[in-house]
């Protein structure tokens, strides 16, 4: 992703400097304050452009919503005005039309006249020395920094750095000395949002003994008067579809919504993470058992199913009680078996059904807005490795897909690091008028 000056005076006007002047201004900042190993720290700001940080970071981008299902939609300024272009000059739809990553309904080229548009994230660069973004490395981060490479600069994470292995597996799946790859600060990347399921648009989630039931407002009550109270612990099953092929049953792929339109294959998704609302029974009854006061989530995974839990608190605010599931939780949860699972009356996970929630109705009165969403997981050519040699670093943009970084140049110098990013201004958002 390249990322161009913004000047310290709002009152010069960006429309009177072209694109390739402000990159290049950008470059030779860049060059006057890399490498201040004995300097006192130096500051600059910088606009975000181009897609290649979404969700992280966003250039100038529009958003509008989904006919359907109402999913609000952001895409980079000029990947939508290209696909304007290609839709009104390619006639009838094609397989290849962009379609909600939510619902798979096609994108009507009459939302634009509901576009919104959205200012580029400002961010702060501080030149920092080697020795410090180390020390950031080895505490488990993985900071944003600003490179300088070939008379441009761009904006990426960085993954690794000297004396670190990065490979790939034959999946494609990027370690760094044999770790998987995660950041803590990953935005969610949505996967499913239960709310906007609603009329002909039917849920992914499902109650298999009937003890949890769905109003119009996508609302999972347990007060179903055919609900068996001395059941306990009920189970929502999520099963996942493909909305690029007809909504057939898949595996959760790794689909991101900023790359409306683009046609490339999905890899299926390692690790996902839940979030959803409860609301508890008013005046629980004493008489439930403990361990029925929790609400339970299993997760499928390649090495077994794992279960996490977390207490239903005895009263909650009006809005109900958050829970959320991070993938590191289940990563860090009790691995389960198939006797486990056939002793409890568990629902059997699998591939395409990788996760479910657990509720007692006697001390949860109903469940909303369910959000299934995944982490930034990176992906390289299958059985790449980058042997980081001294004054090498390893960056990558978290728009997996799109982002150009040491996947294709190879590892960047410590020279060519301008300095560590920070965020510094949201965008503001504005109507669109053309």
């Amino acid at each position: 992703m390249s990322i161009s000056f913004q000047p310290n005076d709002p009152a010069v006007i960006a429309s009177r400097i072209s694109r390739r002047r402000w990159l290049t201004g950008a470059g030779c900042l860049a060059m006057s304050v890399a490498g201040c190993e004995t300097r006192r720290e130096t500051y600059a700001s910088y606009q975000v452009a181009g897609p290649s940080m979404a969700p992280t970071l966003w250039g100038p981008s529009v958003q509008f919503s989904c006919t359907a299902c109402e999913v609000r939609i952001r895409v980079d300024a000029e990947h939508w005005r290209s696909i304007q272009s290609r839709m009104a000059t390619s006639g009838m739809p094609t397989r290849s039309a962009p379609r909600c990553w939510h619902c798979g309904t096609l994108v009507d080229l009459e939302s634009a006249s509901s576009l919104t548009r959205i200012n580029p994230d400002v961010v702060t660069v501080v030149a920092t020395p080697a020795r410090q973004i180390q020390s950031r490395l080895d505490k488990g981060e993985k900071p944003l920094v600003v490179v300088k490479r070939e008379g441009s600069v761009h904006i990426k994470r960085l993954l690794a750095g000297p004396g670190q292995i990065v490979t790939a597996d034959s999946d494609g799946r990027m370690f760094v000395d044999g770790d998987a790859i995660a950041i803590s600060d990953s935005p969610h990347v949505p996967i499913d949002l239960d709310d906007n399921r609603l009329g002909k648009i039917a849920s992914r989630w499902s109650s298999p003994i009937g003890t949890w039931w769905r109003n119009q407002r996508g609302i999972w009550s347990g007060a179903n008067g055919n609900a068996d109270p001395d059941r306990g612990i009920a189970w929502l099953v999520y099963e996942h579809r493909n909305v690029y092929r007809g909504n057939v049953v898949s595996r959760v792929l790794d689909d991101c919504p900023a790359n409306l339109g683009l046609n490339r294959r999905l890899n299926p998704v390692d690790e996902i993470g839940l979030t959803f609302v409860i609301q508890p029974r008013p005046g629980i009854d004493a008489e439930v058992a403990q361990a029925d006061k929790l609400v339970h989530a299993m997760v499928w995974t390649e090495s077994g199913i794992r279960v996490v839990s977390s207490s239903v608190p005895d009263q909650s605010d009006e809005g109900g009680v958050t829970i959320e599931f991070t993938p590191q939780d289940f990563r860090e949860g009790e691995t389960i078996t198939e006797t486990d699972v056939a002793t409890e009356a568990m629902p059997a996970l699998s591939p395409t059904s990788p996760i479910a929630i657990g509720l007692n109705p006697r001390a949860v009165m109903n469940a909303q807005r369910l959000q299934l969403w995944r982490s930034i997981a990176w992906l390289a050519p299958a059985q790449s490795c980058w042997e980081l040699q001294a004054d090498e670093w390893f960056a990558a943009g978290d728009n997996v897909p799109v982002s150009v970084d040491s996947r294709t140049w190879g590892p960047v110098q410590t020279d060519q690091i301008v300095g560590i990013c920070q965020p510094n201004d949201r965008s503001v958002t504005t109507k669109l008028n053309d």
